[in-house]
């Protein structure tokens, strides 16, 4: 069989054609679903309850009492967090969208439940103090620092029916855990 120069150029040029539509088409869907997959490596863990902690401008942290609740959403690539008064009731809530080029920054709007007001959140995330730095402006245009810490976890003991000492969440018993202490 011969080959002609006129069916290398067809099959070139409709391989290219191709190509080029499938690197349109498809390229982008890939290129969103590894982002998303590496975004989710890196804030899917940082999901959880954290106590909000007003700073001060000489640089203390006081409680405010307040529960900020993280969870992670894999689809959208983004940190939804929730802030509840002490008494429970919901406080706000925002959207973080976390940065993949600056690892450990995000931004986001946070609207007040009881109003259309809102503002905006700048927040930072420590791995070494497992706590978010979060710098932001309401609607007023008044500006806030706060800091997240991760929430003590109440200790539920849990009693068994079958006469064998209390285990915690970890399943020791409280004997396992003065035997670690020592």
């Amino acid at each position: 069989m011969a080959l002609h120069w006129w069916t290398l150029a067809i099959g070139l040029a409709t391989g290219t054609g191709l190509g080029a539509i499938a690197d349109w088409q498809i390229g982008p869907r890939l290129r969103r679903r590894s982002e998303l997959r590496a975004l989710t490596r890196d804030y899917a863990g940082l999901a959880g309850r954290y106590a909000q902690y007003r700073l001060r401008d000489d640089g203390t942290q006081e409680p405010t009492g307040r529960v900020v609740e993280v969870a992670w959403h894999p689809g959208d690539g983004l940190l939804e967090a929730s802030g509840f008064q002490s008494n429970g009731h919901p406080e706000w809530h925002s959207y973080i969208k976390m940065s993949r080029e600056y690892t450990g920054t995000g931004i986001g709007h946070y609207n007040n439940v009881n109003s259309i007001h809102g503002g905006l959140q700048q927040i930072i995330y420590s791995k070494q103090t497992r706590s978010f730095s979060v710098r932001g402006t309401d609607h007023t245009r008044r500006e806030f620092v706060h800091c997240w810490k991760p929430a003590d976890k109440p200790a539920v003991t849990v009693e068994p029916a079958d006469g064998h000492p209390p285990r915690s969440e970890s399943g020791l018993t409280r004997v396992d855990t003065q035997r670690m202490k020592r």
